[in-house]
Protein backbone atom coordinates (compact mmCIF):
# COMPACT_ATOMS: atom_id res chain seq x y z
CA UNK A 1 0.00 0.00 0.00
CA UNK A 2 2.89 2.34 0.74
CA UNK A 3 4.54 1.62 -2.61
CA UNK A 4 1.22 2.18 -4.38
CA UNK A 5 0.80 5.57 -2.71
CA UNK A 6 4.36 6.56 -3.65
CA UNK A 7 3.76 5.51 -7.25
CA UNK A 8 0.55 7.56 -7.45
CA UNK A 9 2.40 10.57 -6.02
CA UNK A 10 5.24 10.10 -8.52
CA UNK A 11 2.80 9.80 -11.44
CA UNK A 12 0.96 12.95 -10.42
CA UNK A 13 4.23 14.87 -9.96
CA UNK A 14 5.59 13.70 -13.34
CA UNK A 15 2.38 14.77 -15.10
CA UNK A 16 2.53 18.22 -13.51
CA UNK A 17 6.24 18.64 -14.38
CA UNK A 18 5.59 17.56 -17.96
CA UNK A 19 2.67 20.00 -18.27
CA UNK A 20 4.80 22.85 -16.96
CA UNK A 21 7.74 21.99 -19.21
CA UNK A 22 5.59 21.87 -22.34
CA UNK A 23 3.52 24.95 -21.36
CA UNK A 24 0.34 22.95 -21.73
CA UNK A 25 -3.02 23.76 -20.29
CA UNK A 26 -3.71 22.25 -16.90
CA UNK A 27 -6.71 20.35 -18.24
CA UNK A 28 -5.47 18.59 -21.34
CA UNK A 29 -5.63 14.91 -22.31
CA UNK A 30 -4.16 12.54 -21.35
CA UNK A 31 -2.83 14.53 -18.37
CA UNK A 32 -6.32 15.13 -17.03
CA UNK A 33 -7.01 11.41 -17.06
CA UNK A 34 -3.69 10.76 -15.28
CA UNK A 35 -4.75 13.19 -12.56
CA UNK A 36 -7.95 11.21 -12.17
CA UNK A 37 -6.09 7.86 -12.06
CA UNK A 38 -3.61 9.16 -9.44
CA UNK A 39 -6.44 10.51 -7.31
CA UNK A 40 -8.37 7.26 -7.69
CA UNK A 41 -5.31 5.25 -6.56
CA UNK A 42 -4.96 7.48 -3.49
CA UNK A 43 -8.62 7.02 -2.55
CA UNK A 44 -8.61 3.25 -3.10
CA UNK A 45 -5.38 2.96 -1.12
CA UNK A 46 -6.98 4.90 1.73
CA UNK A 47 -9.93 2.50 1.62
CA UNK A 48 -7.53 -0.48 1.78
CA UNK A 49 -5.85 1.05 4.81
CA UNK A 50 -9.17 1.57 6.60
CA UNK A 51 -10.54 -1.96 6.05
CA UNK A 52 -7.21 -3.73 6.53
CA UNK A 53 -7.59 -4.27 10.28
CA UNK A 54 -11.05 -5.85 9.84
CA UNK A 55 -10.09 -8.14 6.96
CA UNK A 56 -9.70 -11.66 8.37
CA UNK A 57 -8.01 -13.32 5.38
CA UNK A 58 -4.80 -11.52 4.46
CA UNK A 59 -4.14 -13.50 1.26
CA UNK A 60 -7.66 -12.78 -0.03
CA UNK A 61 -7.20 -9.10 0.80
CA UNK A 62 -3.87 -9.14 -1.04
CA UNK A 63 -5.57 -10.79 -4.03
CA UNK A 64 -8.17 -8.02 -4.15
CA UNK A 65 -5.41 -5.41 -4.18
CA UNK A 66 -3.43 -7.21 -6.88
CA UNK A 67 -6.52 -7.42 -9.12
CA UNK A 68 -7.14 -3.71 -8.52
CA UNK A 69 -3.52 -2.97 -9.47
CA UNK A 70 -3.93 -4.82 -12.76
CA UNK A 71 -6.96 -2.68 -13.61
CA UNK A 72 -5.08 0.48 -12.54
CA UNK A 73 -2.03 -0.37 -14.66
CA UNK A 74 -4.30 -1.17 -17.61
CA UNK A 75 -5.99 2.21 -17.20
CA UNK A 76 -2.62 3.99 -17.09
CA UNK A 77 -1.45 2.07 -20.19
CA UNK A 78 -4.67 3.02 -22.02
CA UNK A 79 -4.30 6.70 -21.12
CA UNK A 80 -0.64 6.79 -22.23
CA UNK A 81 -0.85 5.10 -25.62
CA UNK A 82 -1.74 1.49 -24.71
CA UNK A 83 0.35 -0.52 -27.20
CA UNK A 84 3.05 2.18 -27.16
CA UNK A 85 2.72 3.14 -23.49
CA UNK A 86 5.99 3.63 -21.58
CA UNK A 87 4.30 2.24 -18.45
CA UNK A 88 3.94 -1.37 -19.61
CA UNK A 89 6.82 -2.31 -17.28
CA UNK A 90 4.32 -2.00 -14.42
CA UNK A 91 2.68 -5.32 -15.40
CA UNK A 92 5.74 -7.43 -14.43
CA UNK A 93 6.02 -5.46 -11.17
CA UNK A 94 2.40 -6.32 -10.30
CA UNK A 95 3.11 -9.97 -11.16
CA UNK A 96 6.10 -10.00 -8.78
CA UNK A 97 3.94 -8.53 -6.01
CA UNK A 98 1.23 -11.11 -6.73
CA UNK A 99 3.75 -13.93 -6.46
CA UNK A 100 5.16 -12.63 -3.17
CA UNK A 101 1.71 -12.28 -1.61
CA UNK A 102 -0.17 -15.19 -3.20
CA UNK A 103 2.62 -17.67 -3.94
CA UNK A 104 3.63 -19.30 -7.21
CA UNK A 105 0.10 -20.21 -8.31
CA UNK A 106 -1.13 -16.74 -7.45
CA UNK A 107 1.68 -15.29 -9.57
CA UNK A 108 0.58 -17.41 -12.55
CA UNK A 109 -3.01 -16.23 -12.16
CA UNK A 110 -1.83 -12.60 -11.91
CA UNK A 111 0.20 -12.97 -15.12
CA UNK A 112 -2.75 -14.58 -16.90
CA UNK A 113 -5.20 -11.85 -15.86
CA UNK A 114 -2.71 -9.13 -16.83
CA UNK A 115 -2.18 -10.64 -20.31
CA UNK A 116 -5.90 -11.14 -20.86
CA UNK A 117 -6.72 -7.57 -19.79
CA UNK A 118 -4.00 -6.01 -21.94
CA UNK A 119 -4.81 -8.26 -24.90
CA UNK A 120 -8.47 -7.31 -24.74
CA UNK A 121 -7.66 -3.58 -24.76
CA UNK A 122 -5.24 -3.99 -27.68
CA UNK A 123 -7.88 -5.90 -29.68
CA UNK A 124 -10.38 -3.13 -29.09
CA UNK A 125 -7.79 -0.56 -30.21
CA UNK A 126 -6.82 -2.56 -33.30
CA UNK A 127 -10.41 -2.89 -34.49
CA UNK A 128 -11.08 0.80 -33.91
CA UNK A 129 -13.42 0.33 -30.98
CA UNK A 130 -11.07 2.06 -28.55
CA UNK A 131 -8.71 4.98 -29.02
CA UNK A 132 -6.28 6.21 -26.33
CA UNK A 133 -7.05 9.90 -25.65
CA UNK A 134 -4.51 12.50 -26.74
CA UNK A 135 -2.20 10.13 -28.64
CA UNK A 136 -3.73 10.04 -32.10
CA UNK A 137 -1.08 12.36 -33.58
CA UNK A 138 1.84 11.57 -31.33
CA UNK A 139 5.08 11.19 -33.40
CA UNK A 140 6.23 7.94 -31.74
CA UNK A 141 2.99 6.11 -32.57
CA UNK A 142 3.57 3.76 -35.51
CA UNK A 143 0.99 2.51 -37.94
CA UNK A 144 -1.28 0.06 -36.13
CA UNK A 145 -0.69 -3.03 -38.26
CA UNK A 146 -1.22 -6.60 -37.15
CA UNK A 147 2.57 -7.15 -37.29
CA UNK A 148 3.17 -4.35 -34.78
CA UNK A 149 0.34 -5.57 -32.58
CA UNK A 150 1.63 -9.16 -32.65
CA UNK A 151 5.23 -8.15 -31.96
CA UNK A 152 4.52 -5.79 -29.06
CA UNK A 153 1.92 -7.99 -27.38
CA UNK A 154 4.19 -11.04 -27.75
CA UNK A 155 7.06 -9.17 -26.06
CA UNK A 156 4.81 -8.16 -23.16
CA UNK A 157 3.31 -11.64 -22.81
CA UNK A 158 6.78 -13.20 -22.83
CA UNK A 159 7.96 -10.71 -20.20
CA UNK A 160 4.95 -11.55 -18.01
CA UNK A 161 5.56 -15.30 -18.43
CA UNK A 162 9.26 -15.11 -17.58
CA UNK A 163 8.54 -12.83 -14.63
CA UNK A 164 5.92 -15.23 -13.22
CA UNK A 165 8.23 -18.24 -13.63
CA UNK A 166 11.29 -16.60 -12.07
CA UNK A 167 9.41 -14.89 -9.26
CA UNK A 168 7.48 -18.12 -8.56
CA UNK A 169 10.70 -20.06 -8.20
CA UNK A 170 12.18 -17.40 -5.92
CA UNK A 171 8.98 -17.28 -3.84
CA UNK A 172 9.08 -21.07 -3.36
CA UNK A 173 12.70 -20.94 -2.28
CA UNK A 174 11.94 -18.10 0.10
CA UNK A 175 9.03 -19.97 1.69
CA UNK A 176 11.13 -23.10 2.11
CA UNK A 177 13.89 -21.04 3.67
CA UNK A 178 11.38 -19.51 6.08
CA UNK A 179 10.08 -22.97 7.03
CA UNK A 180 13.62 -24.28 7.57
CA UNK A 181 14.49 -21.17 9.57
CA UNK A 182 11.42 -21.64 11.77
CA UNK A 183 12.45 -25.25 12.48
CA UNK A 184 16.01 -24.17 13.25
CA UNK A 185 14.80 -21.39 15.55
CA UNK A 186 12.61 -23.87 17.41
CA UNK A 187 15.55 -26.24 17.82
CA UNK A 188 17.82 -23.42 19.02
CA UNK A 189 15.23 -22.32 21.59
CA UNK A 190 14.86 -25.91 22.78
CA UNK A 191 18.62 -26.35 23.07
CA UNK A 192 19.01 -23.07 24.96
CA UNK A 193 16.18 -23.97 27.31
CA UNK A 194 17.53 -27.45 27.91
CA UNK A 195 21.05 -26.13 28.45
CA UNK A 196 19.84 -23.80 31.19
CA UNK A 197 17.73 -26.53 32.78
CA UNK A 198 20.58 -28.99 32.52
CA UNK A 199 23.13 -26.74 34.19
CA UNK A 200 20.77 -25.96 37.05
CA UNK A 201 19.48 -29.46 37.56
CA UNK A 202 22.70 -31.40 37.13
CA UNK A 203 24.06 -30.02 40.38
CA UNK A 204 20.79 -30.78 42.12
CA UNK A 205 20.85 -34.32 40.77
CA UNK A 206 24.31 -34.88 42.24
CA UNK A 207 23.09 -33.63 45.60
CA UNK A 208 20.15 -36.06 45.46
CA UNK A 209 22.21 -39.04 44.31
CA UNK A 210 24.63 -39.01 47.23
CA UNK A 211 21.98 -39.08 49.99
CA UNK A 212 20.12 -41.80 48.08
CA UNK A 213 23.21 -44.01 48.16
CA UNK A 214 23.60 -43.43 51.89
CA UNK A 215 19.88 -44.08 52.48
CA UNK A 216 19.90 -47.30 50.49
CA UNK A 217 23.03 -48.57 52.27
CA UNK A 218 21.61 -47.77 55.70
CA UNK A 219 18.35 -49.59 54.94
CA UNK A 220 20.26 -52.61 53.71
CA UNK A 221 22.18 -52.71 56.99
CA UNK A 222 18.98 -52.37 59.04
CA UNK A 223 17.43 -55.25 57.13
CA UNK A 224 20.21 -57.48 58.44
CA UNK A 225 19.44 -56.71 62.06
CA UNK A 226 17.37 -59.21 64.07
CA UNK A 227 14.08 -58.53 65.73
CA UNK A 228 12.25 -57.11 62.73
CA UNK A 229 8.64 -58.04 62.22
CA UNK A 230 7.59 -59.49 58.82
CA UNK A 231 5.77 -56.32 57.83
CA UNK A 232 8.93 -54.37 58.65
CA UNK A 233 10.79 -56.48 56.10
CA UNK A 234 8.13 -55.62 53.50
CA UNK A 235 8.42 -51.90 54.21
CA UNK A 236 12.20 -52.09 54.01
CA UNK A 237 11.93 -53.82 50.65
CA UNK A 238 9.68 -51.07 49.35
CA UNK A 239 12.14 -48.43 50.58
CA UNK A 240 15.09 -50.16 48.89
CA UNK A 241 13.16 -50.59 45.62
CA UNK A 242 12.04 -46.95 45.52
CA UNK A 243 15.55 -45.74 46.39
CA UNK A 244 16.92 -47.79 43.48
CA UNK A 245 14.20 -46.34 41.22
CA UNK A 246 15.11 -42.79 42.24
CA UNK A 247 18.79 -43.56 41.73
CA UNK A 248 18.05 -44.81 38.21
CA UNK A 249 16.00 -41.70 37.45
CA UNK A 250 18.80 -39.43 38.66
CA UNK A 251 21.32 -41.39 36.58
CA UNK A 252 19.16 -40.93 33.46
CA UNK A 253 18.75 -37.25 34.18
CA UNK A 254 22.50 -36.79 34.57
CA UNK A 255 23.01 -38.52 31.22
CA UNK A 256 20.50 -36.09 29.68
CA UNK A 257 21.83 -32.96 31.42
CA UNK A 258 25.54 -33.72 31.04
CA UNK A 259 26.07 -36.46 28.48
CA UNK A 260 29.79 -35.82 28.27
CA UNK A 261 31.87 -35.30 25.15
CA UNK A 262 32.60 -39.01 24.78
CA UNK A 263 35.17 -40.39 22.38
CA UNK A 264 33.98 -40.26 18.75
CA UNK A 265 35.18 -43.27 16.84
CA UNK A 266 34.20 -45.32 13.82
CA UNK A 267 31.55 -47.82 14.98
CA UNK A 268 30.03 -50.57 12.84
CA UNK A 269 26.30 -49.80 12.78
CA UNK A 270 25.19 -53.38 12.07
CA UNK A 271 27.21 -54.76 14.98
CA UNK A 272 25.92 -52.08 17.37
CA UNK A 273 22.29 -52.76 16.42
CA UNK A 274 22.65 -56.53 16.75
CA UNK A 275 24.36 -56.20 20.14
CA UNK A 276 21.55 -53.94 21.38
CA UNK A 277 18.88 -56.37 20.19
CA UNK A 278 20.68 -59.28 21.87
CA UNK A 279 21.07 -57.28 25.09
CA UNK A 280 17.39 -56.45 25.29
CA UNK A 281 16.46 -60.05 24.50
CA UNK A 282 18.08 -61.06 27.79
CA UNK A 283 16.11 -58.51 29.83
CA UNK A 284 13.57 -60.40 31.99
CA UNK A 285 11.46 -57.27 32.43
CA UNK A 286 10.15 -57.47 28.87
CA UNK A 287 6.68 -58.91 29.46
CA UNK A 288 5.79 -59.67 25.84
CA UNK A 289 7.39 -60.84 22.63
CA UNK A 290 8.24 -58.54 19.74
CA UNK A 291 9.91 -59.51 16.50
CA UNK A 292 12.90 -57.35 15.53
CA UNK A 293 14.23 -57.30 11.99
CA UNK A 294 17.56 -55.68 11.16
CA UNK A 295 18.10 -54.33 7.65
CA UNK A 296 21.47 -52.57 7.72
CA UNK A 297 23.97 -52.28 4.89
CA UNK A 298 27.16 -54.18 5.63
CA UNK A 299 30.18 -51.97 6.16
CA UNK A 300 28.19 -48.89 7.13
CA UNK A 301 29.88 -47.16 10.05
CA UNK A 302 29.12 -44.06 12.07
CA UNK A 303 31.44 -41.62 13.83
CA UNK A 304 30.14 -41.48 17.39
CA UNK A 305 31.01 -42.51 20.91
CA UNK A 306 30.20 -46.22 21.06
CA UNK A 307 28.56 -45.94 24.48
CA UNK A 308 26.36 -43.06 23.35
CA UNK A 309 25.37 -44.93 20.19
CA UNK A 310 24.34 -48.04 22.13
CA UNK A 311 22.39 -45.86 24.60
CA UNK A 312 20.52 -44.28 21.66
CA UNK A 313 19.75 -47.66 20.11
CA UNK A 314 18.68 -49.16 23.44
CA UNK A 315 16.30 -46.31 24.25
CA UNK A 316 14.71 -46.45 20.81
CA UNK A 317 14.38 -50.23 20.93
CA UNK A 318 12.81 -50.17 24.41
CA UNK A 319 10.40 -47.48 23.22
CA UNK A 320 9.43 -49.47 20.14
CA UNK A 321 8.99 -52.83 21.89
CA UNK A 322 6.84 -51.24 24.58
CA UNK A 323 4.64 -49.63 21.92
CA UNK A 324 3.80 -52.81 19.95
CA UNK A 325 1.39 -55.56 20.95
CA UNK A 326 2.19 -59.24 21.42
CA UNK A 327 3.96 -60.45 18.28
CA UNK A 328 4.47 -56.91 17.01
CA UNK A 329 7.25 -55.98 14.61
CA UNK A 330 10.15 -53.53 15.00
CA UNK A 331 12.37 -52.88 11.97
CA UNK A 332 15.85 -51.27 11.91
CA UNK A 333 16.90 -49.98 8.48
CA UNK A 334 20.32 -48.37 8.03
CA UNK A 335 22.20 -47.18 4.95
CA UNK A 336 24.60 -44.50 3.74
CA UNK A 337 23.09 -41.50 1.97
CA UNK A 338 24.49 -39.25 -0.75
CA UNK A 339 25.45 -36.48 1.66
CA UNK A 340 28.18 -38.68 3.21
CA UNK A 341 26.06 -39.37 6.25
CA UNK A 342 24.20 -42.39 7.59
CA UNK A 343 20.43 -42.76 7.90
CA UNK A 344 18.94 -45.15 10.47
CA UNK A 345 15.19 -45.77 10.58
CA UNK A 346 13.47 -47.46 13.51
CA UNK A 347 9.88 -48.36 12.67
CA UNK A 348 7.26 -50.21 14.70
CA UNK A 349 3.70 -51.32 13.92
CA UNK A 350 2.26 -50.06 17.19
CA UNK A 351 -0.69 -47.69 17.69
CA UNK A 352 1.31 -44.63 16.60
CA UNK A 353 1.58 -41.22 18.24
CA UNK A 354 -1.17 -38.64 18.49
CA UNK A 355 -0.52 -35.54 16.37
CA UNK A 356 -0.64 -33.21 19.38
CA UNK A 357 2.00 -35.36 21.15
CA UNK A 358 4.49 -35.54 18.26
CA UNK A 359 5.91 -32.06 18.84
CA UNK A 360 6.51 -32.79 22.54
CA UNK A 361 7.99 -36.29 22.48
CA UNK A 362 11.59 -35.02 22.72
CA UNK A 363 10.82 -32.71 25.64
CA UNK A 364 12.20 -33.93 29.00
CA UNK A 365 9.70 -35.58 31.35
CA UNK A 366 7.00 -35.73 28.66
CA UNK A 367 5.57 -39.26 28.52
CA UNK A 368 2.34 -41.04 27.66
CA UNK A 369 3.34 -44.19 29.55
CA UNK A 370 2.03 -44.99 32.99
CA UNK A 371 5.44 -45.80 34.47
CA UNK A 372 7.64 -43.80 32.08
CA UNK A 373 10.10 -41.11 33.14
CA UNK A 374 9.89 -39.10 29.92
CA UNK A 375 13.69 -38.99 29.57
CA UNK A 376 14.37 -41.80 27.06
CA UNK A 377 13.75 -39.86 23.84
CA UNK A 378 15.14 -36.67 25.39
CA UNK A 379 18.42 -38.49 26.01
CA UNK A 380 18.39 -39.77 22.42
CA UNK A 381 17.84 -36.26 21.09
CA UNK A 382 20.58 -34.82 23.28
CA UNK A 383 23.18 -37.49 22.46
CA UNK A 384 22.55 -37.14 18.73
CA UNK A 385 22.91 -33.36 18.95
CA UNK A 386 26.20 -33.79 20.77
CA UNK A 387 27.65 -35.81 17.88
CA UNK A 388 26.26 -33.52 15.14
CA UNK A 389 23.38 -35.79 14.17
CA UNK A 390 19.62 -35.40 14.42
CA UNK A 391 16.33 -37.21 14.78
CA UNK A 392 12.78 -36.72 13.53
CA UNK A 393 9.62 -38.77 13.76
CA UNK A 394 6.85 -39.75 11.38
CA UNK A 395 3.69 -41.14 12.90
CA UNK A 396 -0.05 -41.32 12.45
CA UNK A 397 -2.51 -42.85 14.90
CA UNK A 398 -3.04 -46.52 14.05
CA UNK A 399 -0.12 -46.67 11.62
CA UNK A 400 2.85 -47.07 13.94
CA UNK A 401 5.78 -44.72 14.39
CA UNK A 402 9.06 -44.30 12.54
CA UNK A 403 12.09 -42.53 14.01
CA UNK A 404 14.57 -41.32 11.39
CA UNK A 405 18.11 -40.70 12.62
CA UNK A 406 20.83 -38.84 10.74
CA UNK A 407 24.28 -39.87 11.95
CA UNK A 408 27.77 -38.68 11.00
CA UNK A 409 29.47 -41.26 8.83
CA UNK A 410 32.64 -43.04 9.87
CA UNK A 411 35.14 -44.69 7.56
CA UNK A 412 33.18 -46.81 5.08
CA UNK A 413 34.18 -49.27 2.43
CA UNK A 414 33.43 -48.54 -1.25
CA UNK A 415 30.75 -51.23 -1.16
CA UNK A 416 28.95 -49.45 1.65
CA UNK A 417 29.11 -46.15 -0.20
CA UNK A 418 27.37 -47.65 -3.20
CA UNK A 419 24.68 -49.37 -1.17
CA UNK A 420 21.37 -48.51 -2.81
CA UNK A 421 19.11 -50.08 -0.24
CA UNK A 422 18.94 -52.04 2.99
CA UNK A 423 20.15 -55.60 3.31
CA UNK A 424 18.39 -58.15 5.52
CA UNK A 425 20.99 -59.40 7.97
CA UNK A 426 18.96 -60.97 10.70
CA UNK A 427 15.75 -61.27 12.67
CA UNK A 428 15.44 -61.70 16.39
CA UNK A 429 12.70 -62.19 18.95
CA UNK A 430 12.63 -60.23 22.19
CA UNK A 431 10.85 -61.43 25.26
Amino acid sequence: MLCRALFALLTLSAALVYRAGENLSFFVEPLTSLYVVAGFVFLVNLLYLVVFRWFKYEEAFGGVQIFGDILTVSAIAYLTGLLYSPFLFLYPIVIICGTIILGRTGGYFTAAIACITFGLLVDLQFYGLLSPPGFEATPFVEELTWQNVFYRTSVLFLACLVTSLVSGYIADQERRARADLAVMEEQVKRVEKLAIIGEMAAGLAHEIKNPLASLSGSIQMLKGEKGWEPHHEKLMGIAVREAARLSGLVTEFLLFARPGVGKPESVDLLGAVEETVALLAQDPRRGHHARVEVHVGEGVTVCMDSGHLRQVLLNLLINATEAVDEGGLVVFTGYGDRNKGVVLRVKDDGPGIESEDVKHIFDPFFTTKKDGTGLGLSIVHRLLEECGGGIRVRSSPGEGAEFILSLPAGGRTPAALSTSGPVLTGANEIG
